[in-house]
């Protein structure tokens, strides 16, 4: 998870740490929820993770940890919002974030006063990075995920006006619209990093994914958004990953999902998130979900170089490019994956197919066109040489080349120097470790391409077994 600034200056901000962990537990226990003797939530600071839950004694497989009643969770049903109020906002994030605003601006007379004291007051996730921070990110995808514009912009028509309209409830007497889309962006913020998809009643089925800020125009109509508290103080570790959240009739329960030792930290896990999706969405980096990355190619793109290495009219372009629309081939990107990860394949099977579609000869195509078929989802030689040209280009996207075998680059002496405030040194860092990461994707993927038409006794076609259909871009 996010976690709050895990700096430890004074005696006294350990004092009020403590008393702020103690105060939330008390406040969650006495609104019914079950803890068992065997947990504590625990000062991480000194890791770099804030908060996080740690085993007081040897856990078994399959045990009860914690169990929070479903009106504890904040959602949109469960806040004290006016009923006119919850009216007014269709959009569910745009519901829970008014929600939360509402609940924090009333001090002391909302339910979650001492849950809002342990969530964090800054974030270091892209949308609060400064343009010289955001530079440091040149040519990830990442940086067209942020979103920063399009969320004032909905704070400023939706959230804000029906705000002021209720101004009284809201106790915003004194506030700017900027102050308050500061508040909108950071509770926002918060439901990115913390919020959990929250399962109805009516469904028991096992589910501990989160989503991005962004809306999922798929997402299932059992789901809503809700902050669960104390499961969302776990920590996430993609590979030491120890327990899940359950769904109950009337409350949600986390249980070991593997044997823990006391002293062991108790991790959740977000699913197979590349490392950009954890920076953006949870605003730290972790060679944890490095297995995971991948690097987004623009349709775009792979249409520019085409056009250029295949000597390509524009006509002819577009004409291939519009039939594999209408065979539900194209996309925005395609994402190259890790060629060592075996849950994925680094060339997924439909951008095979543009890239035969594009390389073949037009009189082959037309007759792949007037049979209504496709090219084999396999990269032969031509293909796979507009898809290493086409990787060439997006290497040159990024603001510097990163050497993937030291992390070293052209501007790494800016993160080094003393004149940078430490908190953008941080960023900057961060931002290095995210486009490493990319470029190694890039990197093995070139080799695999080269490997596969080496000219030796052992070069060999790239089939199927180098392909997958799980590359396909992925939304959010």
């Amino acid at each position: 998870m996010a976690s709050e600034d895990v700096s430890m200056t004074s005696t006294e901000e350990v004092d009020d740490f403590e008393i702020r962990s103690h105060s939330f537990v008390a406040w969650l226990q006495q609104h019914g929820a079950v803890i068992s003797s065997s947990i504590e939530l625990a000062d991480r600071r000194l890791q770099g993770a804030g908060r996080g839950v740690l085993a007081k004694t040897d856990i078994a497989e399959d045990e009860e940890l914690f169990a929070v009643p479903r009106s504890s969770i904040l959602t949109i049903a469960t806040s004290n919002l006016p009923a006119e109020v919850k009216t007014q906002l269709d959009d569910p994030w745009l519901g829970l974030i008014a929600a939360m605003v509402y609940e924090y601006q009333r001090g002391s007379e909302s339910m979650w006063e001492r849950y809002f004291a342990v969530l964090p007051l800054e974030f270091d996730t892209p949308m609060f990075w400064s343009n010289d921070e955001l530079n440091c990110l040149r040519g990830s995808a990442v940086v067209e995920k942020i979103g920063k514009l399009s969320a004032d912009r909905a704070f400023r028509e939706q959230v804000i006006p029906m705000i002021r309209q209720h101004a009284t409830a809201f106790h915003v007497g004194g506030m700017s619209d900027d102050d308050l889309v500061s508040l909108c962006h950071r509770m926002g913020s918060t439901i990115m990093a913390y919020a959990f998809d929250v399962e109805k009643p009516s469904t028991t089925d096992a589910h501990d994914q989160e989503d991005g800020w962004e809306e999922d125009e798929e997402e299932s109509e059992s789901m809503s958004k809700g902050m669960i508290p104390l499961a969302d103080m776990l920590n996430a570790d993609a590979d030491r990953n120890n327990a899940m959240l359950y769904y109950e009739e009337d409350k949600v329960v986390m249980k070991s999902i593997r044997a823990i030792k006391v002293g062991e930290e108790i991790f959740n896990d977000y699913g197979p998130l590349p490392s950009a999706d954890v920076f953006r969405r949870y605003g730290y980096v972790t060679s944890n979900y490095a297995q995971y990355d991948v690097v987004e190619v623009s349709t775009q793109l792979i249409k520019d170089v085409a056009k250029e290495q295949m000597k390509m009219s524009d006509q002819d372009l577009e004409r291939r490019v519009r039939y594999l629309d209408e065979e539900e081939i194209l996309d925005e990107s395609y994402d190259i994956s890790r060629s060592h990860n075996e849950d994925t394949k680094p060339f997924s099977d439909e951008l095979c197919i543009l890239l035969s579609a594009l390389a073949l000869p037009a009189v082959e195509f037309e007759n792949l066109q007037r049979k209504r078929k496709l090219p084999r989802p396999a990269l032969e030689q031509s293909s796979a040489g507009l898809l290493s040209a086409v990787l060439h280009k997006r290497q040159g996207l990024y603001k510097d080349t990163v050497n993937p075998e030291n992390g070293t680059r052209g501007d790494a002496g800016t993160i080094n120097d003393v004149t940078v405030e430490p908190r953008s040194a941080h960023r900057r860092g961060m931002a290095q470790q995210v486009i490493q990461g990319e470029q190694s994707v890039l990197f093995e993927a070139l080799a695999m391409l080269t490997e596969m038409h080496a000219p030796t006794s052992g070069k060999r076609k790239a089939t199927e077994a180098d392909t997958g259909n799980t590359g396909k871009k992925q939304k959010g």
